[in-house]
């Protein structure tokens, strides 16, 4: 069989960090887009906002782990954090363009980057399990 026949080739670590650069950003800019038509405004608080911070987060999560075909590296987690925190707050800035963000946009930021870095940490976590089971 010839090298350009062979579909197993692995993809180098260098071309997966900048898929996952280039998709990640992609769905920051498109998610905090998005997500900027939540608004923090009105009485109470605002669970659908903050429950976007989680969305994204875990949309950046699974869509990293298909760049890595489900295993990504640890390292992998404060990159997906920082790509949600990004996304995140372009859509908490969209909402508040002239005034102080309210406490529930900071809560939203937060929970994209730990639902984030947990999604990416816990297919890590399986992908370990998996390799310790086979012989």
């Amino acid at each position: 069989m010839s090298r350009s026949d062979d579909t197993r080739r692995p993809v180098p670590p260098a071309v997966r960090l900048a898929g996952s650069l280039a998709v990640g950003l992609i769905l920051a800019g498109l998610g905090g887009m998005v997500l900027g038509e939540y608004t923090f405004q009105g009485e109470g608080i605002q669970w659908l906002a903050i429950s976007g911070g989680a969305g994204l987060g875990g949309a950046m999560a699974w869509l990293l782990n298909r760049v890595w075909s489900h295993d990504p590296p640890p390292w992998m987690m404060p990159v997906a954090a920082v790509l949600a925190v990004l996304g995140e707050a372009l859509a908490v800035h969209n909402d508040n363009p002239d005034r102080p963000w309210p406490a529930e946009g900071w809560v939203a930021i937060v929970l994209a980057a730990v639902s984030s870095a947990y999604g990416i940490w816990s297919a890590h976590r399986v992908a370990e399990q998996d390799r310790a089971r086979k012989p």
